[in-house]
């Protein structure tokens, strides 16, 4: 009996031991497992938030009107912006120096291109890699494959590597559409630009400047026609302060000839118009006060996206002028002897022409200093304040002109 009760048992611990066993190897290959989808998961959701961050960046860059620019874009132009400028200090030629300086632009938005494709090859590589591409160099190599849209790595019949094989490609082509695009939209506004420019080189000379402007313009159209020209230039001025918000890209393009620029012939009808406005009796045409509010407000708006702020609502004296009374004296001698009906009363056109010129001489200044253009447009890159270089801010807002300080809820890092 008692050998049968043995025997009996036997098999029930045979089946408990086995039964054991069984579960002590599926804890084990849980053990074994568990990291491993643990981390596919976590490569997953990384890759997927490495992907949206560079659509939304794509996006904001070519799409959206921001007055803010992204910070990586910020970075990339500030990188850049650092290798250019001790190129430029070493490049006495003029001409050799608008060279290099016109690289400026196309570089920064390829390098923000790269960076953005850059960012997607990295988003797949840990998606492909999350859903079973081992190792890491071989989940790269796939994701290579479909952005390049080569092909060179065949997804075989892993169903989510085709998915995400097909929407790395097809993420890329969105990309390059947005940036196709853009382009024109940059270059459009550039050659209506530049067409003023042309214009104005074509009637003044080079470098143009605030006097040579009314003096030219009288000259070949009449002292009454001059309401035509402050109307011609409202439209001008505010395409620019537009194209600041939205295609702020187009600002850094250079023009195509070395000894012009936009900012000089900026600089040159606001104070064509503040010479005529303060000296001139001219008291039917209000239009070219008109063009000195405007024409500040859009230098003003072209410094928004950088980060720049000139000090608000400045006023003459309290604000000073790098403009001389006596280079007043010799401009409102000068369009006497051609014949302009003048203000009796010269202390008062000079205040009420540092009045004016006070209102946009920061950003005008500010601009000079950031850009380069070409030196000795009178007024304007002739001026000490307009020397010197000026970083791209990367964080927070920097306060430029007189007192400028910086001003941001977060550092400014100003290299």
């Amino acid at each position: 009996m008692h050998n049968a009760s043995v025997d009996l048992a036997a098999p029930g611990d045979k089946r408990g031991m086995e039964c054991a066993k069984g579960v002590s190897e599926c804890v084990g290959a849980l053990n074994t497992m568990a990291p491993g989808s643990l981390l596919d998961g976590v490569m997953i959701v990384a890759g997927i938030w490495v992907i949206v961050l560079a659509t939304g960046l794509a996006i904001r860059t070519f799409m959206i009107v921001d007055p803010a620019p992204p910070l990586i874009n910020r970075l990339i132009f500030r990188g850049t912006q650092a290798v250019f400028n001790p190129l430029s200090r070493m490049i006495r030629n003029p001409v050799r120096k608008h060279q290099v300086l016109s690289l400026f632009a196309p570089i920064s938005l390829l390098v923000v291109l790269g960076f953005i494709l850059f960012l997607i090859g990295t988003g797949y590589t840990l998606v492909f890699y999350g859903v079973g591409i081992k190792p890491l160099i071989r989940a790269f190599l796939f994701s290579g494959s479909a952005l390049s849209t080569l092909g060179f790595e065949s997804p075989g019949n892993n169903f989510w590597v085709i998915i995400f094989s097909a929407l790395e490609a097809l993420t890329v082509a969105v990309v390059v559409s947005l940036l196709i695009g853009y382009l024109p939209g940059i270059y459009s506004s550039y050659q209506d630009r530049e067409q003023a420019v042309r214009t104005l080189d074509d009637l003044t000379g080079t470098p143009p400047d605030g006097i040579k402007v009314v003096d030219k313009y009288v000259e070949v159209y009449g002292a009454g026609k001059l309401g035509d020209l402050w109307q011609t230039w409202l439209a001008w001025f505010s395409d620019l302060g537009s194209a600041g918000t939205t295609l702020s890209g187009q600002l850094y393009l250079r023009s195509s000839r070395w000894d012009r620029s936009w900012i000089c012939t900026a600089g040159a009808m606001l104070d064509a118009a503040s010479l005529v406005d303060s000296s001139v009796d001219l008291s039917t045409d209000p239009a070219a006060s008109h063009l000195v509010r405007s024409g500040s407000r859009a230098l003003t708006q072209v410094l928004e996206p950088l980060r720049l702020h000139c000090p608000p609502d400045p006023t003459w004296p309290k604000t000073p002028i790098n403009i001389s009374r006596e280079e007043f004296n010799q401009a409102y001698d000068h369009l006497q002897q051609i014949g302009l009906p003048m203000k009796p009363d010269k202390d008062a056109a000079w205040s009420a022409f540092a009045q004016q010129r006070v209102k946009y001489e920061c950003p005008l200044m500010t601009l000079v200093k950031l850009k380069k253009p070409p030196h000795g447009a009178r007024w304007t890159t002739d001026r000490e304040d307009g020397k010197g270089h000026l970083p791209i801010p990367i964080r927070g807002r920097k306060r430029v002109g007189h007192h400028a300080d910086v001003v941001s809820d977060s550092p400014a890092i100003i290299a």
